[in-house]
């Protein structure tokens, strides 16, 4: 019996996270390595990306900057209160805008209507040439809110998509009511970060 439920359980999650997975844009789950060419997929996709150097729209910070803290605090807050992770993530998010793009890392704060989002493209440390990392963080208004939280928020649920190449998807779902003090964003719904980790290319 245990058995049975476990794997039933099993089976829940996985079509719970397909059906996430097909709310986060596509780019971000593509198997694309080259990052102007995902800039250009998120637009396709009614995205408009913030060019490096522009103010951040204060919407779309707070959006960000409430993402970022859920998902600190869903993992390891290092002792920090949500109300101060939340004031540091305000100061950091527009720090986004004017970092310069390099040739081992690159950041875009994107939005489409009350949604926000960052899309990191990173080669990783010396060692591991050739791999690429692409990291998006969705602030989304569409999804269920949670109910019935302590904190205003579900646990970080990560779930791997696919091993190879490997891809991962986490999604927390809010409830704005019990973070009403915390956040002026009252339209995130839920929070979706996928995480993409591309092999090199074979020559």
């Amino acid at each position: 019996m245990k058995t049975f439920a476990l794997a039933a359980a099993m089976a829940l999650t996985s079509i719970a996270s397909i059906s996430h997975a097909q709310d986060a844009p596509e780019a971000c789950l593509a198997d694309e390595r080259d990052f102007g060419a995902l800039v250009s997929s998120l637009e396709a996709e009614g995205w408009t990306a913030i060019a490096p150097g522009e103010a951040i729209p204060e919407k779309a910070v707070e959006s960000i900057a409430l993402a970022r803290t859920v998902f600190y605090a869903t993992t390891d807050r290092g002792g920090a209160s949500l109300e101060e992770i939340m004031d540091l993530q305000r100061r950091t998010v527009p720090g986004f805008a004017r970092r310069a793009d390099t040739d081992l890392a690159k950041v875009r704060v994107l939005t489409r209507g009350d949604d926000a989002m960052t899309m990191h493209w990173m080669l990783p440390q010396a060692g591991r040439w050739g791999i690429v990392e692409v990291i998006c963080r969705i602030s989304s208004s569409d999804g269920t809110p949670a109910e019935g939280t302590d904190e205003g928020f579900t646990d970080a649920n990560m779930q791997t998509l696919n091993e190879e190449p490997l891809r991962r998807l986490g999604v927390v779902a809010l409830e704005p009511a019990l973070l009403a003090e915390l956040t002026t964003d009252a339209t995130t719904r839920e929070i979706i970060e996928t995480v993409s980790v591309l092999p090199p290319l074979e020559e």
